[in-house]
């Protein structure tokens, strides 16, 4: 091996290594729109009401789901937080989140 396969097999490695790291990131660390309280959006601009489903699927985690897609939603209308309403179940395993998506910057 000269030095410059080994440069490339390591950079190759670190590489390997950075994509795992990012596939273990929470869903929700990569959005924009963060989850807040009424109180703190009072004097913020309100965009509309997110409703968004968990999918189908038997998941006992349908609110994870359902909140993920909620916060891409509101990231994609430029919302900067987000204040939960309620979830609701549909059947046992899947269900809906509802939000308020407001804008805060500015």
């Amino acid at each position: 091996m000269n030095h410059f396969t080994t440069f490339n097999f390591i950079n190759f490695k670190k590489a390997k290594r950075f994509v795992y790291f990012l596939c273990f990131i929470p869903f929700g660390a990569l959005s924009q729109t963060q989850e807040s309280q009424a109180a703190e959006t009072k004097n913020c601009h309100f965009l509309q009401i997110v409703e968004a489903s968990s999918g189908y699927g038997k998941n006992m985690n349908w609110q994870s789901l359902a909140k993920y897609s909620a916060l891409s939603k509101a990231d994609k209308l430029g919302a900067s937080h987000l204040v939960w309403e309620r979830f609701y179940p549909i059947g046992a395993f899947n269900g809906i989140a509802v939000a308020k998506a407001y804008n805060c910057n500015s």
